[in-house]
């Protein structure tokens, strides 16, 4: 994709955020209205599901899938090294967001969130889970089979709707989460020789560091 229709979603993410750190989240509208719609409709029986994508839908779900298509090789090792490029980028910008944002968590504002975590101590725009996930799903779209990918997309948007659902984020937390996180992945696709090159590199330097090291023992 060219760069400037990458620049236009990055642009829309930025614009949303102004507005926030203006008015704040709890003015933002409809922001309260989805919050209560989502989080007071918890169910007992489904919020060990919900409990479940929320604690493990992010590291422990997307770093083995990184992990598995590397080792699988070829296409698959593309998505993975775009997967890896992409993290890279998010979590950068994710946490440089958070600080500068610094907006507080549903349940430091409202008193009626039904909260079914321990209070995380971190601002909440963007959600961090929402934003690491959807570069995730972006990028298997766009380089894995649908049987693959699929299965993942819906992986990402239950552990983003969880976050709202066990109180922790704001709707619009997740909703600029995924915004960014589909410029960062657009982003990685188009730095893709730039990963490939970083990655050709280190390969070569470890292969020639144990050349080297080879040629030493037996001497």
């Amino acid at each position: 994709m060219k760069w400037k229709y990458i620049a236009s979603i990055y642009a829309i993410y930025i614009i949303i955020s102004v507005m926030v750190k203006i008015v704040g989240e709890a003015n933002f509208p409809g922001n309260i209205y989805f919050l209560y719609l989502i989080n007071h409709s918890q169910l007992p029986a489904f919020n060990p599901v919900m409990l479940f994508f929320s604690k493990y839908g992010r590291e422990y779900i997307w770093i083995p899938v990184t992990a598995i298509l590397f080792i699988m090789g070829g296409k698959f090792r593309r998505s993975s090294l775009l997967l890896i490029g992409g993290f890279i980028i998010a979590i950068i910008l994710g946490e440089v967001s958070k600080y500068v944002m610094a907006q507080p968590r549903p349940f430091l504002i409202l008193h009626n969130v039904n909260l079914l975590v321990p209070e995380p101590t971190d601002y909440s725009y963007p959600s961090g889970h929402a934003l690491i996930v959807s570069v995730g799903a972006m990028i298997v779209l766009l380089t894995l089979p649908y049987y693959i990918s699929i299965p993942l997309l819906m992986e990402a948007l239950l552990t983003s709707y969880s976050r709202v659902y066990i109180g922790v984020h704001w709707p619009l937390d997740v909703l600029t989460g995924w915004i960014l996180g589909i410029a960062v992945a657009l982003t990685a696709m188009n730095l893709e020789k730039f990963i490939s090159t970083i990655y050709n590199r280190l390969v070569n330097s470890i292969v020639g560091n144990g050349r080297k090291t080879n040629l030493k023992r037996q001497k």
